[in-house]
């Protein structure tokens, strides 16, 4: 099968840093036909990156180019509703970066695009294509620590003003609900939502610590799940001092530790433990994703697979997230005795 004349909408962080070190090794199944943004410093730079292609400053005349077939957009979250619209109406297959839209009106209406155009149209949530929870799921069905029950995952990181994502303006002027908890939170809710079915119910609280990084920095969100998993996800990306990123996972027989290791993204040490006695462990390394859900796009686009990471499952992804910062810090007084 012959590569895809892919074009790229957006060359910021995600283009540059997380996109391209995936297409770069799969160019037996990517041709970059033209890059775009709308400052032209950055389209130039991103060019050379990839070896000198076209560039171009309006995503409008790169949809019209014939040489594209699918686009990848990597854009600020508030213009991914109109640029996908305005690609699927050029003809174009798209693959667009997490979350799906800027709010849940949007989100639906892209909903709807999976019935209303015929082309493929994915979104890139790695967390998906990650071995590491397909792993966690794997036991869990294996039934290697009895019926899961309760889980707990922790995500203390501390996102500064030296952060290359923190100097983004509009991450920093975020156009649409939660800033950071959104942008990076929404992935745990994807591998959270696959390994234990949907979030029915759940309540929240929410702090600003840092309110240069955003309106809202650090939660923590109890939940349930149809699996009847109840669990307790905390996102605090103000956490001066420790750091973590690891799910721990109950069952009836047993529980299973993943960890975040190292410095590179993507290294997950698993740990089974039953009645004291550590049972199973191991290291994932290099466990990022990128290039699973770019294959997934390419097998989708051209032999008409069904994409894993679809509008459909990124909504729900997204509508746990909002409704869960749209509830948040509704107390109830206990109303104890003095």
């Amino acid at each position: 099968m012959k590569p895809i004349k892919l074009g790229i909408i957006g060359c910021g962080i995600a283009a540059r840093e997380l996109h391209w070190p995936a297409l770069r090794k799969l160019k037996d199944m990517f041709e970059i036909s033209v890059v775009c943004n709308h400052t032209e410093p950055k389209a130039r730079d991103f060019s050379k990156m990839l070896g000198n292609v076209p560039y171009v400053l309006d995503y409008r005349e790169l949809i019209k180019r014939p040489d594209v077939e699918a686009v990848d957009i990597t854009l600020p979250i508030h213009l991914h509703y109109q640029v996908t619209k305005d690609a699927l109406q050029a003809g174009k297959h798209v693959i667009v970066e997490k979350p799906l839209a800027a709010n849940l009106s949007e989100a639906r209406s892209m909903v709807q695009f999976e019935s209303q155009y015929p082309q493929v149209k994915m979104v890139a949530e790695n967390f998906r294509y990650r071995s590491c929870f397909r792993r966690l799921k794997e036991y869990m069905d294996q039934g290697r620590i009895g019926k899961p029950y309760a889980t707990f995952w922790n995500i203390f990181a501390l996102i500064d003003s030296d952060n290359i994502y923190a100097q983004t303006k509009w991450r920093m002027y975020h156009q649409y609900p939660g800033g950071f908890i959104t942008d990076a939170g929404i992935h745990y809710i994807a591998a959270l939502r696959y390994m234990f079915g949907d979030i029915v119910s759940g309540n929240t609280f929410t702090k600003s610590i840092n309110p240069d990084i955003g309106r809202v920095d650090s939660m923590s969100f109890q939940f349930t799940t149809t699996s009847n998993v109840s669990g307790v996800w905390n996102i605090f990306m103000s956490a001066n001092g420790f750091s973590e990123d690891g799910i721990l996972i109950y069952g009836t027989q047993g529980s299973v530790l993943a960890v975040q290791i190292g410095e590179t993204f993507g290294n997950t040490k698993i740990t089974i433990q039953k009645n004291g006695i550590t049972e199973l462990k191991e290291i994932i390394e290099n466990d990022t994703g990128f290039q699973e859900e770019f294959k997934d796009f390419y097998q989708a686009v051209r032999t008409d697979q069904k994409v894993i990471s679809s509008f459909s499952e990124a909504y729900r992804d997204l509508q746990v997230v909002i409704k869960a910062l749209d509830s948040a810090n509704r107390w109830h007084d206990f109303g104890l005795d003095s």
